[in-house]
């Protein structure tokens, strides 16, 4: 599996999603440093916000390519893309790879996350022209949330029914149990496993993901995957042989629900 350095594009998004991170991650220069380094990076990931929104979003990748990147992934929640002018443009300008944050298989859920009216619909259309287009890669990602964890397995079905190459799975709120999530998470992979679309999880620890480690991201890119926040480790965790490519469990996650989750040295039924 292809590693991507990430570069961070600023905050600017048209979405004001409830869970958002954005705010939290600091804004370096890292594109310039890049853009200057005489070491070729093959594979770059641009997220932000929202990338798309960069006035200079076509010149970005333009120069990436000239550097010689090799490929080029853009986090997004899709919203431009509904506008196919602006899919052709950033392809013309050398992206072929997009992974699209959705939040819900409807309006209702998804427009109460992003608090939006229509965003739903603009991301939607955003995925329905990318599956007119050949020769790309598209991955949908679901931030997992109290909001919206009980929709998950519908948002896996329309994600299927759209033919993407790839599914991501992110826990995504410390205020939501494990235990809670659980057969939903399980129901979703066994959904793509049976219709052949690969999935993939972020940021649920190995104690919560047995029997389905294959289907754990960090197996494959460690502890650099995007928006980890606050993690860390209970003592308990130091017998795991896991704990060396584990993200760990949420601090606050611990801290509201320390005796549940550890009890018994965590059995799944107490997860």
């Amino acid at each position: 599996m292809l590693k991507y350095h990430k570069i961070y594009l600023g905050h600017l998004c048209n979405n004001r999603c409830i869970n958002c991170v954005s705010s939290s991650i600091s804004s370096k220069n890292e594109l310039d440093v890049v853009l200057s380094s005489s070491e070729k990076i093959d594979n770059i990931l641009l997220y932000g916000g929202e990338p798309t929104l960069r006035a200079d979003i076509l010149q970005i990748i333009q120069n990436l390519v000239k550097s010689g990147t090799k490929r080029i992934k853009i986090l997004t929640n899709g919203r431009i893309l509904s506008n196919i002018n602006n899919l052709y443009s950033l392809i013309d300008a050398g992206c072929f790879l997009y992974e699209i944050k959705l939040w819900g298989s409807s309006p209702v859920v998804h427009d109460k996350i992003t608090r939006i009216s229509g965003s739903f619909h603009d991301t939607i259309n955003g995925l329905s022209n990318l599956s007119s287009i050949q020769d790309k890669f598209v991955a949908i990602r679901i931030p997992v949330c109290k909001d919206n964890y009980r929709d998950i397995q519908d948002i896996v079905i329309l994600s299927i029914n759209f033919g993407v190459n790839r599914i991501i799975l992110s826990y995504n709120d410390p205020a939501l149990c494990y235990r809670d999530i659980l057969p939903f998470l399980v129901n979703s992979i066994n959904i793509s496993i049976f219709n052949r679309t690969w999935i993939l999880t972020e940021g649920f620890p190995f104690c919560v993901m047995q029997g389905y480690e294959k289907h754990m991201n960090e197996i494959y890119e460690g502890n650099t995957l995007l928006f980890y926040k606050n993690l860390t480790y209970h003592e308990k965790c130091s017998d795991c042989i896991f704990k060396t490519i584990c993200p760990g469990i949420n601090s606050e996650y611990i801290r509201k629900m320390l005796r549940l989750y550890f009890q018994n040295y965590m059995p799944r039924d107490q997860l």
